[in-house]
């Protein structure tokens, strides 16, 4: 029997024992036999289902990305009033992974900094791809598509905004996910009261309805 006619629930317990195991101690560092007694396995399971680590790695590294890319997507599936409220929707639909994959979160900003070439290069690949898709989706924009930074004070550019929003969006899961804080409904609590801040600083009030201006103090 292959992985993939593993009852779902039998290949959410591997591949989230491959998430944290990879997650807590990197890719050179992690063990089939860490992984193995973390889903409750056999390691000669996960050899018969994966053959290495290598594959495990891969195939928890490619379901990371597909489900991160498939919640960004679901997100801007329905034209939002402004960048705040996509972020917020974006957040939102992001975290509910945790639910399925706690350790996702975790194991993807552990790969983003391994130093391993094996890791790095699936790392890099995977930026020049979400490079080409945000060049891609940016063509879209002039073409009418969706605009991710709608609302957006004039005075700072979209690549100011974006480089600001990552840097807190990283502080903040980096925060959390070393302490091990990863209780979906808390992050995104957290998150959200970030976002109110973002929202705050970068939000173009002029374009605000009359009642949030009055919360934001302008007349």
């Amino acid at each position: 029997m292959t992985f993939e006619r593993l009852e779902k629930e039998k290949q959410n317990k591997i591949l989230n024992a491959a998430c944290e195991v990879f997650g807590r101690h990197g890719y050179k560092k992690a063990s089939m036999k860490d992984i193995a007694g973390a889903a409750g396995v056999s390691k000669s399971v996960l050899f018969k289902y994966f053959t290495n680590k290598q594959n495990l790695y891969v195939t928890v590294f490619r379901l990371a990305s597909e489900c991160i890319k498939a919640a960004d997507n679901s997100a801007r599936a329905e034209a939002p009033a402004d960048m705040f409220l996509l972020m917020r929707r974006s957040a939102k639909i992001r975290l509910s992974l945790f639910k399925e994959y706690p350790w996702m979160y975790k194991f993807s900003y552990t790969a983003a900094f391994d130093g391993d070439p094996f890791v790095r290069k699936l790392v890099k690949n995977e930026l020049a791809a979400y490079r080409r898709a945000v060049t891609k989706n940016g063509q879209a924009q002039g073409q009418g598509g969706t605009d991710d930074f709608k609302g957006l004070r004039a005075d700072i550019s979209p690549s100011v905004a974006r480089q600001i929003i990552f840097w807190i969006s990283q502080g903040y899961l980096e925060d959390r996910l070393y302490r091990e804080d990863i209780d979906p409904d808390g992050l995104e609590r957290g998150f959200e009261e970030w976002i109110d801040v973002l929202e705050t600083l970068l939000k173009d009030n002029k374009k605000a309805s009359p009642e949030k201006r009055r919360k934001s103090g302008e007349k």
